[in-house]
């Protein structure tokens, strides 16, 4: 930005009569406070003076106020232009082209809170570069594995990285590749980088987040029972029986999706359920009772009285250390019919992302490696409801979860999470290609 626009931004939005010299022993106050408004822009795009206000009063014996932040920083902004003041609030360079993005962003945090590092930490950010993990630079280091190190993989990679944190999904994703003439050799190359990418979003600190990563912010919302996202899959929109399906399929509801719950054909019989469920709780009860996870009992009933996101808790430790229901079983008194279903789960579950890519009257179809690392067809059968009516997403869809083995067919462990993202039509169209070449080894419809 040139010196000419950067002084008319700053007389569009305050009077140059405010600019006076920094008053007699504050100026080590000024460079601190410097120092805590860079690293707010960065982590945040956008903080009212009031916060960063607080934010300094409770890391620092010095105290400040909003006028005085005003005072000292703001010959500053015309000097450095890290950032600059825009009405009650302290906004990224980024906005100075337009203020209404800021706007935007405002209305996005409002009902979030805010991620607040201990000061040290804080002050990091400074650098605008700063990152508190290693997922980017594992994406990176992919691609220079892939591609090599050369002009268009850095540049491939800051496009990349920058529409991902940014932008709107992946759906952009291929024509960034192709413009920067970044070609993948195959499918499993693919799938890594998109793994990759979608580890590092979930963990990268976002401004619509208020410095929280998705990662973390799920977690809050999940302990404060919100309903942001809601087991066993993210929250599912509203769908009118007349509105086009979700899948994506062209056709109307009613005569889509809508037609596996009715047929239930798609899903466990009611008597396969509630066996599913006694099972599976019966089994939470116990790993529960071993590792203490959470402070309610859970009994080998269904309907369960204990919450999904509490279950969910405890799911999440069985399956670090699945030889746990080894310990169940010889521990505890179950009819023989159980005991199968459980040896089954022991050795035969199936932990993964997986692409779910159509729906047939039986069964969902989702894509995945096996263990020798080729693509396999798996029908998954829903519980309660078919997978069709339980995601209600445009396919295809990635989701991750728990296969299990249960009385000849393939389920999932009541868990389901979904990336909430469309795909364009050049990945559409290696997805058929991966499905073509998958359908020869047939459908796999069991786990035993």
């Amino acid at each position: 930005m040139t010196k000419e626009k950067a002084k008319k931004i700053f007389e569009q939005y305050n009077r140059t009569s405010d600019v006076v010299r920094c008053p007699n022993g504050r100026a080590a106050i000024r460079k601190q406070l410097d120092a805590y408004a860079r690293a707010a822009v960065n982590l945040y795009g956008i903080i009212s003076r009031d916060d960063l206000v607080n934010i300094f009063n409770k890391q620092n014996v010095e105290r400040t106020t909003n006028d005085e932040i005003y005072i000292l920083l703001l010959p500053l902004v015309l000097k450095n232009g890290w950032y600059g003041f825009y009405k009650e609030y302290i906004v990224h360079y980024l906005f100075f082209d337009d203020f209404d993005q800021a706007n935007y962003l405002l209305e996005h945090q409002a009902d979030k809170p805010r991620y607040i590092p201990e000061k040290n930490e804080f002050l990091k950010y400074t650098n605008e570069d700063y990152v508190d993990n290693d997922h980017w630079w594992n994406v990176h280091r992919f691609m220079l594995d892939v591609f090599g190190s050369c002009k268009e993989t850095s540049e491939g990679y800051e496009e990349v990285r920058n529409y991902i944190i940014y932008g709107d999904g992946i759906k952009e994703l291929g024509p960034i590749l192709d413009r920067h003439n970044l070609i993948f050799s195959g499918e499993k190359q693919l799938r890594e980088f998109i793994n990759l990418i979608m580890l590092a979003k979930s963990n990268t600190r976002i401004w619509e987040n208020n410095g929280y990563t998705p990662s973390e912010l799920h977690e809050i919302l999940i302990k404060h029972n919100k309903n942001i996202v809601k087991f066993p899959i993210l929250q599912r929109p509203k769908i009118g029986r007349n509105d086009p399906c979700p899948c994506g399929s062209g056709k109307k509801y009613k005569k889509c999706c809508a037609l596996f719950d009715i047929e239930k054909t798609a899903q466990l019989s009611s008597e396969e359920c509630r066996l599913f469920y006694e099972t599976w709780y019966g089994l939470m009860g116990f790993v529960n009772e071993r590792k203490s996870v959470i402070k309610a009992t859970i009994k080998p009933e269904y309907p369960n009285t204990v919450s999904d996101m509490m279950i969910h808790k405890v799911r999440e430790v069985l399956w670090k250390k699945p030889e746990l229901i080894d310990e169940y079983i010889s521990e505890t008194k179950l009819p023989q019919e159980k005991i199968d279903i459980l040896k089954l789960w022991r050795t035969n579950h199936k932990k993964g992302m997986f692409f779910i890519l159509e729906y047939q009257p039986e069964y969902a179809v989702a894509i995945a490696l096996n263990e020798q690392g080729e693509d396999r067809l798996y029908g998954i059968k829903g519980i309660s409801s078919s997978i069709a009516n339980t995601l209600l997403q445009e396919l295809p869809v990635q989701i991750e979860t728990v296969l299990l083995p249960f009385k000849g067919k393939i389920i999932y462990d009541s868990f389901m999470s979904s990336v909430p993202i469309r795909f364009a039509e050049g990945a559409k169209a290696a997805f058929r290609e991966m499905y073509d070449k998958a359908i020869k080894y047939g459908i796999i419809t069991s786990l035993e």
